[in-house]
């Protein structure tokens, strides 16, 4: 007997409650998966809407609600990654301070154009902006949306590597994966790995991973996991070790693998039968659950993520 996930029983009992009440029970049912969302937000393991935390020599990763990024300080002045929003930036700004009062920030690098990531990187005053060279087409096309982006004063394209104060700074360029402007940052000597948007420590993505390319993601998944280093830092949620990445890359390729087999079983394309569709669902759903079910966001993200398999496959993206 396959056992209903707690998100699921909120939503069954608000729809029973909505139809005796002579509400609309469609309405209520949205309404309540909507809201059992906010649970997959909040990191399990954070105290407070921010933290700093060492996990390296001169290597801080900073957590703003369920964001994270890196901080490298260096001998000429701090390499931040991704300032996220002007809030963000500017509690991180008193964060850096405490740690070293004289050091300014000396690189500040976006890891792609995505705004969540991006906007608010003035608060860090930083004497240098880094960024692909296509993020800007993607923020005039913005518009104002994209007015709170500090400017970048160098542009890269491919993999560059930054000597900043004496430490050694590689950035990976990942592809056509999480949109065609996407980085990670490796620190060899520190043995830590950061990405954006790129793998989870033990979590479902959001959504399926908006703006993704499969076959792309899992390439650059696969370029990072076969790189040596120890620390892994994510950014969302919690941080760990190389194998979490690996562990993350296996979702991807579990999912993937799947969704591709499913529409093989249906000649191709998607399932259009109510009941072809539940048994198809569940065949992934059951699938997944027994090697990630206990992992941050399976109830949540789960019928998203793989819906969003299914069309990746279907389309081809």
């Amino acid at each position: 007997m396959r056992m209903i996930p707690r998100t699921w029983s909120f939503v069954i009992l608000s729809a029973l409650a909505a139809a005796q009440g002579g509400c609309d029970p469609r309405r209520a049912v949205m309404g309540e998966v909507m809201g059992q969302l906010s649970h997959y937000f909040t990191d399990p393991e954070a105290k407070g809407p921010w933290s700093i935390d060492r996990v390296a020599d001169g290597v801080y990763t900073f957590r703003w609600t369920w964001y994270r990024n890196i901080a490298v300080e260096t001998a000429d002045g701090w390499f931040v990654a991704d300032p996220f929003n002007r809030e963000a930036a500017r509690i991180l700004v008193g964060v850096l301070r405490e740690i070293r009062p004289d050091l300014p920030v000396h690189t500040l690098f976006y890891t792609h154009y995505h705004l969540d990531h991006v906007r608010g990187g003035a608060a860090l005053a930083p004497e240098n902006v880094v960024a692909h060279r296509k993020c800007m087409e993607y923020w005039k096309d913005l518009g104002g949306a994209a007015a709170d982006v500090l400017a970048p004063t160098r542009w890269v394209d491919g993999d560059e590597t930054l000597a900043v104060g004496g430490v050694e700074i590689r950035l990976l360029y990942l592809g056509d994966s999480h949109s065609d402007t996407i980085y990670a940052v490796h620190l060899p000597d520190s043995r830590v790995l950061f990405t954006a948007d790129l793998g989870l420590v033990r979590a479902i993505p959001p959504v399926g991973v908006p703006d993704r390319y499969g076959p792309g993601y899992l390439k650059a998944l696969e370029r990072v996991a076969a790189i040596d280093f120890d620390v892994f830092v994510p950014s969302h949620f919690g941080f760990g070790r190389k194998q979490d990445l690996v562990d993350s890359l296996g979702y991807f390729r579990a999912i993937d693998r799947l969704a591709r087999a499913s529409l093989a079983r249906s000649g191709g394309d998607l399932e259009t039968e109510p009941a072809a569709i539940k048994r198809t669902f569940f065949a992934n759903y059951d699938a997944l659950k027994k090697d990630y079910g206990d992992w941050h966001g399976f109830d949540e993200m789960i019928l998203m993520n793989i819906t969003r398999a299914m069309t990746g496959a279907l389309l081809g993206y």
